[in-house]
């Protein structure tokens, strides 16, 4: 069956930055050595609605801390870069500066002061898809550790 054509499910636990100002959690695959202009393009229409939101407006000239929490196969889990899934992400939610009417989170990922990437092994489940990453940011605070919550065990998601 083509990836593309699979439906969209997942079991996994939502990792999310303590104290967030903001969070989103998709279900899309990533792609970092090929491609990387069409997995930016698809993560930015994936959060389009999330970036425009005004509530955001205070914090895109503010340096951030961000956190990215992916759950992929068991060979992507192994072999894939890190630092690469973290650059789609990021080209991903700041200002396009080709196409300055697109939505972005903020200016530029220099704003960002500390980031924490994590993958995870995906739970897999026949006849689904279920790459999911999350994303979730806060205003730097350098007093405050980067801390995930599982929003399964706080009552949150089940």
């Amino acid at each position: 069956m083509d990836k593309n054509n699979l439906p969209k499910m997942s079991k996994d636990p939502v990792f999310l930055l303590e104290d967030s100002f903001g969070s989103s959690s998709m279900l899309v695959y990533i792609l970092t050595s090929t491609k990387r202009k069409e997995m930016k393009e698809k993560i930015r229409n994936s959060l389009w609605h999330w970036m425009k939101n005004n509530h955001f407006d205070s914090l895109r000239d503010q340096l951030v801390d961000v956190a990215i929490v992916y759950h992929t196969d068991k060979l992507r889990t192994k072999r894939q870069d890190v630092d690469n899934v973290a650059k789609v992400v990021l080209d991903s939610i700041k200002r396009d500066s080709k196409n300055t009417e697109l939505p972005f989170l903020i200016n530029d990922d220099s704003q960002v002061v500390r980031l924490q990437v994590q993958k995870l092994e995906k739970t897999k489940m026949d006849g689904y898809e279920t790459d999911q990453v999350s994303i979730s940011f806060r205003i730097h605070d350098p007093s405050k550790q980067m801390i995930l919550v599982n929003l399964n065990e706080i009552g949150i998601r089940s």
